[in-house]
């Protein structure tokens, strides 16, 4: 895990974001910018606020999905059911770079604080609306959550074990890169308005990130007709390329990704003959031949307890690894060695860890410079920063319009 270090100079030092999204998605675009320096302003409901903060596992109360997501913000409690509410964000958005939101499409317009009337009063501004199936066509209203979107994409229908039901990747990789996607296009918005002055909307979708990530699958399909299935841990393209079980029970990823690794592989698991088979012997051969192929493999590998095995491999140089559990990579020396997992001081936790900005940079330091705020900790700082008297605040926060 890294340690503090001085602060540098950050790209987006200046560049000032309204967060109203709440969950994974939004958020997420939020904490990448707020790593690279914007001041992230996160506006919750003053009641439950983020849903995320209900998600265990919880540490003394505060959940662990909030705090990694919420990083490098400051925190408002606003009531949008309140006209002040809504005329306090339109202020908050008069003077922001970015705003990012991710309601059901239609709900910022009916709150009235849809891209169009923002962009009247601030033409500069990125307007990031995050949904899950983008802002038209039929199922535009629909909502969607992550499980949901990996089975309506037909990701879903391609995880898990050939002949298996149908299965949820265990992370949440499609709010997750809508999330990249989202502050990829935010920082390509921004960078156009460098050159013409005005800002624009970025649309963003859990669909459309779906069919960005099916990738080949999807060319495939619309190349040659052909409909990706379930092949468990192994490769449509590639073989042998997948998880097999040791003789002591443990599992082993290895990727004989190409003709040479196979040979290496083969001979070094005593199937050497394997090697002259024209079966076996170029990679699109073995595709066809997977089931075969693999099954011999597999029968190799059974006789070998997985530590003996991955030196075997090792001498070999075929590409190995045992699969991990995540408490194993966490603790793994290589991850120590990588800045991803940062530390902050949290004001109920103290010092915590915090998975941070998964990319280093020569020329700057994107750390956690900012705890995951509390609801509503830095709503008068801002409110007096955007021109409320202290009068007003009170005002606001005795009629339940801030908290």
């Amino acid at each position: 895990m890294s340690t503090p270090t001085p602060q540098t100079p950050l790209s987006l030092d200046g560049i000032r974001v309204v967060d109203l999204s709440r969950v994974l998605a939004g958020p997420y675009c939020g904490a990448l910018l707020g790593d690279l320096g914007a001041d992230v302003i996160k506006v919750e409901d003053p009641g439950v606020g983020d849903e995320s903060r209900t998600w265990p596992p919880h540490k003394d109360g505060e959940s662990a999905g909030y705090l990694v997501n919420n990083r490098n913000k400051r925190g408002i409690a606003v009531n949008l059911k309140e006209p002040d509410g809504v005329a306090l964000v339109r202020r908050l958005a008069a003077k922001a770079d970015v705003l990012i939101e991710n309601f059901r499409t239609g709900t910022m317009e009916e709150f009235g604080l849809g891209y169009e009337g923002l962009a009247r009063e601030n033409p500069r501004l990125v307007y990031c609306s995050v949904s899950a199936f983008g802002r038209t066509g039929p199922r535009a209203e629909g909502a969607g959550y992550e499980a949901l979107m990996q089975a309506f994409s037909g990701i879903m229908s391609i995880t898990g074990e050939p002949g298996g039901a149908p299965v949820r990747c265990g992370v949440s990789f499609l709010d997750l890169t809508t999330g990249i996607l989202c502050a990829f296009g935010v920082l390509g918005a921004l960078r156009l308005r460098d050159r013409t002055g005005r800002g624009q909307r970025v649309d963003g979708s859990l669909l459309e990130t779906a069919l960005g990530l099916l990738n080949f699958q999807a060319e495939g399909f619309l190349l040659a007709g052909t409909v990706p299935k379930a092949l468990g841990s192994a490769h449509p393209s590639l073989s042998p390329y997948r998880n097999f079980r040791c003789g002591d029970g443990q599992w082993v990823f290895i990727a004989g990704a190409n003709d040479r690794l196979w040979r290496r592989l083969a001979v070094a698991l005593g199937l050497g003959d394997m090697t002259d088979d024209p079966r076996f012997a170029t990679n699109i051969e073995r595709v066809k031949h997977r089931v075969e192929l693999e099954q011999r493999v597999g029968d190799a590998i059974a006789g070998h307890d997985r530590e003996a095995l991955l030196k075997l491999l090792e001498k070999a140089d075929v590409p190995a690894t045992p699969v991990n559990t995540v408490d194993q990579v966490l603790n793994d020396a290589q991850t120590a060695t990588r800045p991803t997992i940062r530390r902050v001081v949290h004001p109920r936790l103290g010092e915590i860890p915090v998975v941070g900005m998964p990319l280093s940079f020569s020329g700057m330091t994107p750390g956690v410079r900012r705890h995951a705020p509390m609801r509503g900790e830095h709503t008068d700082d801002i409110l007096a920063e955007h021109g409320y008297s202290g009068a007003t605040i009170a005002d606001l926060r005795a009629r339940k319009v801030v908290a």
